[in-house]
């Protein structure tokens, strides 16, 4: 199985830091080949940014993602600029409260949380991208929750590995609560 998936929004959401610890969550505690690439605006913050990664159970021959089939948006600008790439029945994960939403296509699947609001509860903004990961993870199944726990130690600092910990957690309980809703 192969996936390309797109991680999009503005430069300061903690995208790319996103697709390093996807990648490494497959890459290294699950034995996949990845392949992961970033782009990000000439503004440091504000400015779009995403992280491109592919997994798969085979070599990859071509390390570009042109047509993904997960698409997470944590911007309005983000969507706007990736929506239309997504593989037919691909999936489109967005922030509920940042992005609206007006897809000309009924072959897609969209999943609406609320990944900022969740952050904010825990008075931690940036913590939002690792909610995005957890519910990505359990939403698409293209990484266990715990690879990523696994992952996150070697890409932030000692004292924020807790807090991530803790949105990893609710990341997965937000998936699964709209799993159940869905069924």
């Amino acid at each position: 199985m192969r996936h390309e998936i797109i991680l999009s929004g503005a430069g300061g959401q903690g995208l790319i830091l996103a697709g390093a610890i996807l990648a490494e969550a497959a890459g290294v505690f699950e034995g996949r080949e990845v392949v992961q690439t970033q782009s990000y605006g000439i503004q440091a913050r504000g400015g779009a940014s995403h992280s491109s990664v592919i997994i798969s159970d085979q070599r990859i021959l071509f390390p570009e993602v042109l047509i993904p089939d997960i698409l997470l948006c944590l911007s309005q600008e983000a969507y706007q600029r990736f929506y239309r790439s997504l593989q037919q029945n691909g999936m489109l994960i967005v922030d509920r409260d940042l992005v609206k939403v007006d897809l000309d296509r009924s072959d897609v699947q969209v999943v609406a949380l609320p990944f900022t609001a969740e952050a904010e509860k825990l008075n931690r903004r940036i913590v939002a991208n690792v909610i995005a990961l957890g519910a990505l993870a359990v939403l698409t199944g293209v990484v266990k929750p715990e690879s990523i726990a696994q992952a996150l130690p070697s890409r932030l600092p000692e004292r924020n590995v807790p807090i991530a910990l803790e949105a990893l957690g609710i990341g997965t309980q937000l998936a699964k609560a709209q799993m159940r809703v869905k069924t």
